[in-house]
């Protein structure tokens, strides 16, 4: 559910000029992941979401560095009823839900013709609830990944229409550690491993 809700996210940013014959996708980074905690005794696996809008993914040259802005969410179980003292039964959902936005840095410790490793550095601002009680919460994470891509800038006009692009397509995998100002039993420490996609500027009119 939650990839779902990310994909009409970026459904909704590249239709967002559908109206005026036109159709923009923006140079995203897309992060799907599953994570432990280190430690924790009332939560499971998490379900770890990034997606935003990225230096590394709009330029069309190779780059050493990479600064990212966006959305980040984080979503596990807990022992049914914790920190449930005023909510009913029924209104019970046992799921830690963490919400916010990022700011992420990186710099390539390896790169090469179609293949670079990355060095990252995230902060996060975090809206959580968990059993309709609500909290704020700060993170941080040091994430190492690397990545198959490929880079150029291409533009197409005839016919009436237009098709432009610029920026990296890419394909990879990360691991990183994540800390987050929870309550240890919820897990404030934890290690996530996933899978991340990069799409360039892209746009077209007719």
């Amino acid at each position: 559910m939650r990839v779902l809700a990310v994909a009409a996210v970026i459904a909704a940013a590249s239709t967002a000029h559908a109206n005026s014959g036109a159709i923009a996708i923006p140079p995203m980074e897309v992060d799907i992941g599953a994570g432990t905690q280190v430690g924790a005794a009332t939560v499971g696996p998490s379900t770890e979401i990034l997606a935003g809008i990225h230096w590394a993914s709009l330029y069309w040259h190779p780059t050493h560095v990479d600064v990212g802005i966006g959305y980040v969410g984080s979503y596990r179980p807990v022992l049914p009823g914790y920190a449930a003292r005023e909510t009913v039964a029924s209104a019970m959902d046992n799921e830690l839900m963490l919400n916010g936005t990022y700011v992420s840095l990186g710099y390539t410790v390896d790169s090469r013709s179609f293949c670079r490793t990355w060095l990252d550095a995230r902060v996060e601002a975090l809206r959580g609830s968990v059993n309709q009680q609500s909290f704020n919460a700060l993170g941080a994470a040091l994430r190492i990944s690397s990545e198959l891509y490929v880079s150029g800038a291409v533009a197409s006009k005839g016919g009436g229409g237009f098709v432009g692009m610029a920026g990296t397509w890419a394909l990879g995998v990360y691991v990183e550690a994540v800390h987050r100002g929870l309550p240890p039993e919820l897990g404030s420490t934890g290690v996530t491993a996933g899978m991340s996609f990069r799409v360039p500027f892209i746009i077209a009119a007719g």
